[in-house]
């Protein structure tokens, strides 16, 4: 939904484009403008819904800046180009600047800094709560030497911090005890203080056709969030959750990690009769880790605190590496072949404890576990062969065959007692996939192209049963462009059929069957006539259908029933359409509308609730399977108008109107209209 904002943004950028203002300052040419203004935004319904999504607010802001200076023989004295940008300064939550600076064969330097506001409070579908307000600030400084050079040198940095209050919820299954309900859930607050830097050096050289790059890289990593636990019993309080505040509670869980990294391309030159590209990435760091955690809640029944103390500590040595090449041979016009062959390894060793304490103990032999993690290994092992034959100039026929085994090792014990961790076996899974692809390309006539193709796979043993197994895949686009038309056209059609082993004990009796089927339809059409007018539009529908074993609202304190699926309907519906028309040399309006609806229902007839809690009106449960609908409808139209005062400035009004409705909770909708009003100066 957030994306639907964007619409607006570059209307702006295309109303500013015809406005620009070029002069000259002693030996470069220069180009800018500025677009200053003030936004309105009124809301009602569930603002908390609309800061999820939206989050626009009122103020001044900066809505867009350029600046651009070019050396006019391009043989500056400092530098031959600047360009700096800057996007919604001034309070906006999603804020961007970038800045390019480049003298010619010796320098080229790409800064950029984003600034992302994130709210989320959005409900939760099954149990448990979820709060973020957090800022995420982003920062990457790229320094080319040299370049359009043979011999490039490359430096780079980055910084990722984020900070800002956040809520989650655990849920504690321990030995059923009434002091740890397995049906309610603890909200747990997090004070988020992360933060991610990463150095590289590098270096591109050309030589004999053949281009090779290096880089090496060190990526440092730090969480250091707290729990505190005063937000928690005061939200709790206030009646706004349907969690449980613990107690007692503190929790100190700090991850601090080191990954370096290598990285290795070679390039040939791609209008070879025979090419080769190949890469090369290796990955080996370490993290240390621990938590310490001590959860208490009052047990109902006996009125004592009964306290949960887990101890978790280790080192994870991680190193993975990655490695393809890709051959390509053209004989000739009508044939060409590629083969990439690619390969992947991760492993993940280390000594990793996991131990809990309860207590009062009561001597059953539960108050105490011990969980061991020693060694995780995935390694991936893939090839793909592709052919495209075209033996005449409107018709082109392609196909592939596609293999790849991956096989998952893991040492670890569930439960162990004594305090020290056994020998551990070794367990191993395997899992082969065999995929054909075939397709052909016509254009009967010039205006018009069309492409068709099917996709099959199998599998042997899928890890997980959203995996795919036995599916296949059908695609068909149409184009048809003339003149100022374009008119494009699409249909996709996705299988997945899988019946996954169980590898958890504890899941037996769950189904592990998962089907899933999707069907996508599309057209869309663009008119350009000419300059003063432009037209854009299309229509979506995407059909959704999966069952799986997933367990959706329970009711408390009643078993899970193993012979049922859950089936989730999907039905979506897309429209939007977009104007540009020129109504005066000075004025310029355009106009704008889209909407997403999802129609899906899961009523059926003869439908029963028991064993489930129907929580909204679209789940429902007919006595083998609980069906899953979530209908909702979203739609945002929008209009601009800009009036050009001046050559060198111009006046903008524009509003946007959010409308958001759902029949599956009923109590999140909202409706928002955002309306402002700019300068924008070029000079």
């Amino acid at each position: 939904m957030r994306s639907l904002a964007a619409i607006l943004a570059l209307a702006c950028a295309a109303a500013a484009s015809a406005q620009e203002v070029t002069h000259r300052l002693t030996d470069y040419t220069v180009t800018n403008s500025y677009e200053l203004g003030y936004r309105s935004t009124f809301v009602s319904g569930d603002r908390e819904m609309y800061r999820s999504t939206v989050n626009y607010n009122n103020g001044l802001r900066l809505f867009e800046g350029s600046l651009r200076a070019n050396s006019r023989d391009g043989h500056g004295r400092f530098f031959d180009e600047i360009v700096l940008t800057t996007f919604g300064s001034g309070g906006d939550p999603y804020q961007a600047s970038s800045l390019r600076l480049e003298k010619n064969r010796l320098y080229r330097l790409d800064a950029g800094f984003r600034i992302v506001n994130y709210y989320n409070r959005l409900l939760a579908l099954s149990d448990g709560e979820h709060r973020f307000n957090t800022e995420r600030i982003f920062q990457n400084y790229d320094l080319t030497l040299f370049p359009q050079r043979r011999v490039q040198l490359l430096f780079g940095f980055d910084r990722n911090n984020q900070n800002g209050p956040a809520l989650t919820t655990e849920s504690f299954d321990v030995r059923a005890d009434p002091a740890f309900p397995r049906d309610r859930f603890f909200v747990l607050a997090n004070d988020v203080r992360r933060v991610n830097n990463q150095w590289r050096a590098g270096a591109n050289v050309s030589a004999f056709g053949i281009k090779f790059s290096f880089l090496q890289g060190w990526d440092y990593f730090k969480d250091d969030t707290r729990h505190p636990l005063e937000p928690v019993q005061a939200f709790v309080a206030s009646g706004a959750s349907l969690g449980l505040a613990p107690q007692s509670l503190r929790r100190d869980d700090p991850v601090h990690g080191l990954t370096p990294f290598t990285r290795l391309n070679v390039h040939t030159d791609a209008n070879r009769r025979f090419s080769a590209n190949g890469r090369l990435v290796y990955t080996g760091g370490d993290s240390h880790y621990v938590l310490d955690e001590n959860i208490g809640n009052l047990n109902p029944v006996s009125s004592v605190i009964v306290t949960r103390q887990s101890y978790v500590l280790g080192l994870a040595r991680r190193n993975q590496g990655t490695g393809d090449l890709t051959l390509s041979f053209q004989p000739g016009e009508r044939w060409a072949f590629s083969n990439t062959t690619s390969i992947n390894q991760t492993r993940i060793s280390g000594d990793s404890a996991f131990v809990e304490f309860l207590t009062p103990a009561t001597g059953n032999g539960l108050d105490r576990n011990e969980y061991y993690f020693d060694f995780l290994g995935i390694r991936l092992i893939a090839n793909s062969t592709d052919v495209n034959f075209r033996p005449i100039k409107r018709v082109g026929f392609y196909g592939g065959y596609h293999y790849s085994i991956r096989r998952i090792q893991s040492r670890e014990i569930l439960q162990a007692t004594g305090g020290t961790s056994p020998d551990l076996p070794l367990y191993s899974f395997e899992n082969a996939l065999h995929s054909g692809l075939a397709g052909v390309r016509l254009r009967p006539v010039d205006p018009f192209t069309m492409l068709f193709d099917v996709e099959v796979g199998r599998a042997d043993r899928p890890f997980a049963p959203v995996s795919e197994k036995n599916y296949h895949a059908e695609t068909l686009k149409a184009q048809w462009k003339r003149k100022a038309w374009l008119v494009t056209a699409s249909f996709k059609n996705y299988s997945n059929r899988n019946e996954a082993p169980l590898l958890n004990t504890s899941l037996e009796g769950v189904p592990s069957v998962h089907n899933y089927e999707s069907r996508q339809y599309s057209t869309s059409l663009s008119w350009t006539p000419a300059r003063r007018y432009a037209f854009d539009g299309g229509y979506t529908r995407l059909h959704l259908d999966t069952a799986s074993g997933i367990v959706n609202f329970p009711l408390p304190g009643q078993p899970i029933p193993s012979a049922r699926r859950s089936i989730y309907r999907s039905e979506i519906h897309h429209v939007h359409g977009t104007l540009r028309t020129e109504l005066h040399k000075n004025v310029v309006l355009f106009l704008g509308y889209s909407i997403v609806k999802d129609t899906a229902d899961s009523r059926r007839s003869n439908e029963t609730v028991a064993p489930f809690v129907a929580a909204y009106p679209n789940v429902s449960f007919d006595g083998t399977d609980l069906i899953n609908a979530y209908p909702l409808s979203y739609q945002a139209p929008q209009a601009r108008v800009t009036l050009q005062l001046h050559k060198k400035l111009s006046w903008n009004a524009g509003w946007q109107y959010y409308a958001y409705s759902e029949r599956f909770a009923g109590f999140q909708d909202y409706h928002a209209h955002l309306g402002y009003t700019s300068f924008r100066w070029a000079f």
